[in-house]
């Protein structure tokens, strides 16, 4: 039984979040434009309140896209991961928003980034 429970506390430590929105300060590496069609890359980064990169925390992303639709798909990802996007053919604005789970469970904006499809 001892065996067991050293196991379960083990696999618990394993799967601990490594912190929620509040602990973060939060940003996006993105181009600030991207041709039509064409693919590009972003980065969402935590910064810890002792100033180090924090990767790894589950996050969900949308990209609200110039002539889209008025509630875009999340996807999810992590911090610190590379997230590969094609842009859509319409010129224009485009925002991609990033959410994360806050203390109390709710996932809420934490940043917001703003490009041009050209």
């Amino acid at each position: 039984m001892r065996k067991f429970a050293s196991a379960v506390v083990l696999l618990l430590a394993g799967c601990a979040s490594p912190g929620t929105a509040e602990d973060f300060t939060w940003s996006i590496e993105a181009p600030k434009t991207a041709d039509k069609g064409a693919e590009f890359t972003f980065v969402v980064r935590a910064l810890s309140a002792a100033g180090q990169m924090v990767d790894g925390v589950k996050i969900r992303y949308q990209t609200v896209w110039p002539g889209g639709s008025p509630n875009p798909l999340r996807h999810r990802g992590r911090t610190g991961e590379p997230v590969k996007v094609h842009a859509r053919v319409l010129p224009g604005p485009a925002t991609i928003l990033v959410l994360s789970e806050n203390r109390e469970g709710m996932e809420v904006k934490v940043a917001e980034t703003t490009f041009e499809v050209k």
